[in-house]
């Protein structure tokens, strides 16, 4: 019984791996232009939500943690960094876009209150990502495969 769901989760993987690499690599373009959206037009838009931002996280982790689902990072170990860096710069620019939904949608800050929270956020990911990969290059982990 336990090989039915492990195939049935394998095929599951799959299915949905394709739609976790589109998301993830082309979502922060997608997404900015949500956030410019909101700024230029003062309404309200939706980004990915956090139950769509868990579920890529979860494939991820699923994918680096279990080798038989990660062959494709065996074949290009530079895959791995780079999902890393666009799903932190995804959440980060989802991080905007709330800011920015919490002026445009409830009123609860104002506009310049929302405009300064979300280049900070946005600033603060790309901190994160430089001390990181300061601390680890690419390289080291491309190489360590």
């Amino acid at each position: 019984m336990g090989n039915i769901f492990a195939i049935i989760g394998v095929i599951a993987y799959y299915l949905f791996y394709p739609v976790l690499l589109i998301l993830i690599i082309f979502g922060p373009m997608m997404e900015f232009d949500v956030l410019r959206e909101i700024y230029k037009l003062e309404s309200p838009r939706g980004g990915l939500t956090l139950w769509a931002m868990t579920f890529l996280g979860f494939l991820l982790f699923l994918s680096y943690r279990y080798p038989r689902l990660g062959w494709l990072y065996r074949r290009y170990p530079v895959l791995i960094p780079l999902l890393q860096m666009f799903f932190v710069t995804l959440v980060g620019i989802e991080a905007a876009i709330f800011f920015a939904n919490l002026w445009a949608d409830k009123q609860l800050i104002g506009k310049g209150t929302s405009i300064v929270l979300s280049i900070i956020s946005i600033l603060v990911v790309r901190v994160y990502l430089s001390y990181w990969y300061s601390k680890y290059p690419i390289s080291y982990k491309v190489h360590k495969m």
